[in-house]
C-alpha cells in the first residue's frame, strides 16, 4: 500500500505538470486569437488562470519544503474556488445577456472594465472564504466546512445553468416588424445561438467538475466521521483520499481539451499557432461576433 501511495503521488505530480502546460497553452491561445479576446470569454479566461494556479501550488507543495506551509494549502483552495465561481459567473453572465433587452443595453452595462472587476472579485471572494481558516485545523472546518462550501457552489451553479437553458428554450422573437426591432432580434438570435453553444460547453465542464469534486468531498466526510488523525487512518482510506486529490488536478487537465473539442475559435487558434496559419477561418462567424459584441 505504501508503494501505491507513492505511485499516486508521482501520478499527481505528472498530472499537475501536464495541467500547467496545457492551461498555459490555453492562455496563449485566448490572448493571441482575436475571436477569443472578447468579453464573451472573459470568465473562461479567469477559469483557465485558476486551472493554472491550483496545480502549480500543489506541485510546489509536493516538491519544495519552502511551500509546505498552511498558507500554500489555502492558496490551492482559493484557486479551486475561483475555478468554481468562474463557471458560475459564466452562467450568470449568459443569463443576464438573455434577459436584459434590447441587446445594446446589455452591452452598455457589461463592459470590459466591469468584467475585469468581476474576475478580480471572484479571486477576492475565494480568498475570503479560505484564507481566514488557514490556521484552523479542526476536523469540522477542514473535513466538513470546506468541502461543503465547494458542493454548495456547484449546486448553485447547476441551478443557474438550468435557468439559462430554460431561458433559451422559452425564447420567442418579437412580433413587431420595424427595422429597429428586426435588427435587435437578429443580434438576439445570434447571441442566443452563441450562448447555447457556450452553455453546452461549460455544462460539460460543470459535470466533469462535479465528478472530480464528489470523491474528494466523500473522502473528507469519511475522515471527519472516523474522528482520527490522517496519519493513523487505514491505508485504504489514505489511498482513496489521495486519489480524490489526483482527480481534482485531473479536472484542471481535462478542461483545455474540452475547450479544444467544443470551441471552434480555440481550435482554429491552435491550428494557426501550431501549424503556422493552417487553421480554418470562418469570416461569417467573425462578422457575427463583431456585430454582437
Amino acid at each position: 500500500m505504501v508503494d501505491t501511495l507513492q505511485a499516486i503521488n508521482t501520478a499527481l505530480l505528472v498530472v499537475c505538470v501536464a495541467a500547467i502546460v496545457s492551461n498555459i497553452l490555453a492562455v496563449v491561445l485566448f490572448a493571441s486569437t482575436k475571436q477569443l479576446r472578447i468579453k464573451y470569454y472573459g470568465f473562461a479566461f479567469n477559469l483557465v488562470l485558476g486551472d493554472i494556479a491550483a496545480p502549480t501550488f500543489i506541485f510546489l507543495h509536493k516538491v519544495t519544503v519552502y511551500f509546505q506551509v498552511p498558507v500554500v494549502q489555502s492558496l490551492v483552495r482559493t484557486s479551486l474556488c475561483a475555478v468554481e465561481l468562474s463557471i458560475l459567473a459564466i452562467a450568470v453572465n449568459r443569463l443576464l445577456a438573455l434577459t436584459i433587452t434590447p441587446p445594446a443595453r446589455y452591452d452598455a452595462m457589461v463592459t470590459r472594465g466591469r468584467m475585469l472587476a468581476a474576475c478580480l472579485l471572484i479571486w477576492v471572494i475565494s480568498a475570503a472564504l479560505y484564507v481566514p481558516t488557514t490556521q484552523v485545523h479542526t476536523p469540522l472546518v477542514t473535513r466538513m466546512l470546506r468541502p461543503s462550501i465547494a458542493l454548495v457552489i456547484l449546486l448553485i451553479t447547476a441551478v443557474f445553468y438550468c435557468a439559462v437553458f430554460r431561458q433559451i428554450a422559452r425564447y420567442t422573437p418579437p412580433l413587431a416588424s420595424t427595422t429597429g426591432v428586426r435588427a435587435d432580434d437578429a443580434v438576439a438570435r445570434a447571441r442566443l445561438s452563441q450562448t447555447r453553444r457556450l452553455m453546452i460547453t461549460f455544462a460539460i465542464i460543470l459535470v466533469t467538475c462535479f465528478a472530480c469534486w464528489i470523491p474528494y468531498c466523500i473522502a473528507n466526510f469519511m475522515l471527519y466521521v472516523s474522528r482520527k488523525r490522517y496519519s493513523v487512518q487505514p491505508q485504504s482510506l489514505k489511498v482513496f483520499y489521495q486519489l480524490s486529490v489526483l482527480l481534482l488536478m485531473l479536472n484542471s487537465l481535462i478542461n483545455p481539451f474540452i475547450y479544444w473539442w467544443r470551441i471552434r475559435e480555440f481550435r482554429d487558434g491552435m491550428y494557426r499557432w501550431v501549424c503556422l496559419g493552417r487553421g480554418n477561418a470562418d469570416p461569417e462567424n467573425d462578422m457575427v461576433t463583431m456585430h454582437t459584441f
